[in-house]
């Protein structure tokens, strides 16, 4: 293997690379802005369409999708609703009447969202 000597490492270091070179980026173009550039005629703003109040009070509301519930997820809601009425009453009230109370009250939960 040949030694580099000094000369031949300060002409190295003079020239560039030719590789490098290579695998470098263009520059990007830089363009001069046009002296005689025609002048831009100003634009017309075209007029805004306003809804008026009545059209807007009008437009109808979305209505959220119908909830369908099976009956046996009816059932479980309906005794999962009965037990937490029992537990808040530490369980010495009437089964039966919390089981009711707990149905009325997811029928009008799922009347609501129906």
């Amino acid at each position: 293997m040949a030694e580099a000597t000094p000369k031949a490492i300060k002409k190295a270091a003079a020239k560039p690379a030719k590789a490098n070179a290579a695998s470098a980026k263009p520059e990007a173009k830089k363009t001069a802005p046009k002296a005689a550039a025609t002048p831009k005629k100003p634009t017309e703003k075209k007029p805004v369409a306003v809804a008026s109040k009545a059209a807007v009070k009008k437009a109808p509301a979305k209505k959220p999708a119908k909830v369908v519930v099976s009956d046996e997820q009816r059932y479980r809601m309906i005794a999962e609703a009965a037990y937490y009425r029992a537990e808040s009453r530490q369980f010495k009230s009437d089964p039966l009447r919390d089981w009711i109370e707990a149905e009325r009250d997811i029928a009008v939960l799922l009347s609501e969202r129906s």
